[in-house]
């Protein structure tokens, strides 16, 4: 038995620059026997306390007094507590700060790492770069030269309508594929911002520029979108789900044949329990997994599972990390420099690995 007898819920935000992420709730749950499972969820400035009152008087009085081991009843628990769908959106961020804690009480008490209790296939993952930075195209592409020198061979840049003119991507494209040459992989994210027509002629225009993949094509919820751009890609490769919260938007966007690349987000489907089954239905119906950002959970679904082909590699300057580095002085996640690439490899200490600096969360806690 492993059963949970008392928590802890915090919020902490503070001056993270013009991060994407602007504040972060911290689980804390507790066995009987005193083991600690830890968990977290991000959000924009303004919002940590509303996930940490919802964690705290809604959702953790459903796994108080229950047995940690049974992770799939009491995400059941949690997800069912908000009737008439009251589970999706928010909650589903929510849940997931709870179900990393217990997945992290899961492994402890077994004196394992994440991966290593979930399968343990490798000891560290091949990763592609996250340069999607905000520059001009000239500075991108010196951007992403300077981590190619690095020794990464795969790298993705941004060309959402939100933040760039269909002009700008296509210097941003041409600029990045120059600077990088032909042999590394390049991958452009547009955030689904395009629509299916906007998409097809993009493809088209960058043909020459030799894309691996293009990732979130058009909006979350349209299906018949993706397959229309899937099916005129020609050899490039569609990923998407980033933004799918759910197993049954998975089994839409899968059913409709989509994408080639499936993306889940751990932080916001509902943690690690729904994570898993998507990646089941993703695997089953032979897509490839590569999920999106969250490097101290994903890192362990990548190492411990075989069917996961990449990790997205976020760098500390990286805007969207925002409070994240401030707060965790770990996981201790280690980078090693292959012929091929470059690997990340997992934290040793038994669970996630998350570490909390006492310091930090002095002075960023908020009220």
């Amino acid at each position: 038995m492993l059963n949970i007898v008392d928590a802890k819920v915090a919020a902490y935000g503070g001056d993270a620059g013009d991060a994407y992420i602007g504040e972060i709730v911290v689980v804390e749950l507790v066995t009987e026997g005193g083991l600690t499972g830890t968990g977290f969820a991000s959000a924009p400035r303004g919002v940590g306390h509303i996930f940490r009152d919802l964690i705290a008087n809604v959702l953790l009085p459903q796994i108080i007094g229950q047995n940690a081991m049974l992770h799939r009843d009491l995400w059941d628990k949690m997800f069912r507590t908000i009737p008439r769908r009251g589970g999706e959106g928010i909650v589903r961020v929510c849940i997931s700060a709870l179900d990393f804690a217990i997945w992290d009480l899961k492994a402890r008490a077994s004196g394992a790492t994440l991966a290593q209790l979930i399968g343990g296939h490798r000891d560290m993952v091949p990763t592609y770069i996250n340069c999607a930075h905000h520059m001009p195209p000239d500075a991108l592409a010196e951007r992403a030269a300077s981590y190619v020198r690095d020794g990464h061979r795969a790298l993705k840049i941004r060309g959402a309508r939100s933040h760039v003119t269909l002009q700008e991507a296509d210097a941003r494209v041409a600029a990045v594929r120059e600077a990088i040459g032909k042999d590394v992989l390049l991958m452009v994210d547009v955030n689904g911002t395009w629509d299916a027509d906007t998409a097809i002629q993009q493809l088209r225009k960058w043909e020459r520029h030799n894309l691996f993949w293009l990732e979130e094509p058009v909006q979350p919820e349209d299906f018949a979108g993706y397959r229309a751009v899937r099916e005129r890609a020609g050899g490039v490769h569609i990923a998407g789900g980033e933004q799918h919260t759910s197993l049954h938007e998975y089994q839409a966007l899968i059913g409709f044949d989509g994408i080639d690349i499936a993306q889940p987000n751990a932080a916001i489907c509902g943690g690690i329990t729904e994570w898993m089954r998507i990646h089941d239905h993703a695997v089953a119906n032979g897509r490839i997994v590569s999920p999106w950002n969250l490097q101290p959970i994903h890192i362990h679904l990548a190492c411990g599972l075989q069917s996961v082909k990449w990790l997205e590699y976020f760098k500390l300057d990286n805007a969207l990390l925002g409070i994240q580095t401030l707060l965790f002085s770990g996981p201790r996640i280690s980078e090693r420099v292959e012929a091929d690439g470059v690997y990340l490899e997992p934290p040793e200490a038994p669970g996630l690995g998350l570490e909390i600096d006492p310091e930090a969360a002095e002075k960023y806690r908020l009220a």
